[in-house]
């Protein structure tokens, strides 16, 4: 969940990450092919879960970072109901990751190239994210 809150991964990008996308020690992990600093909450919430998978599955052949029960013994992804189980929870990890992106478009002013670069999203996708960040940015001064 942290990282679809803070660095607004999608499902499909949590369910290919890797361990190798993971660096711990230096601070950093590569989402959507570009690298970048992990948020102090984000690191310990990785640290969390790293300690949970060793302790768990010790020998797991998986490079997945994420892994289940049934994915640990293998070596693919975990499959994505993996994710959606968390719904009936309350948990929808890509409304929270499209809250993230929002939320980052109405901070930096409704600025979609700023959006494309951060969350390698299409310019078009950017484009709406900025045109809703502005619609509530126009609704909040009235």
């Amino acid at each position: 969940m942290t990282l679809a809150a803070v660095h607004a991964a999608s499902v499909a990008t949590l369910r290919c990450l890797t361990l190798d996308d993971v660096d711990i020690a230096n601070r950093r992990i590569t989402l959507h092919g570009t690298t970048e600093p992990i948020a102090s909450m984000t690191q310990h919430a990785l640290r969390s879960w790293l300690e949970h998978r060793r302790d768990s599955w010790p020998h797991s052949p998986n490079r997945h970072l994420l892994i289940s029960r049934k994915s640990a013994y293998g070596v693919g992804p975990s499959p994505a109901s993996y994710f959606t189980k968390l719904r009936p929870a309350g948990v929808d990890l890509d409304r929270i990751r499209r809250d993230r992106v929002l939320h980052e478009a109405i901070s930096v002013g409704a600025d979609p190239l700023h959006l494309a670069l951060v969350f390698n999203i299409a310019h078009t996708t950017a484009g709406r994210y900025a045109g809703f960040a502005r619609t509530l940015s126009d609704d909040r001064a009235e």
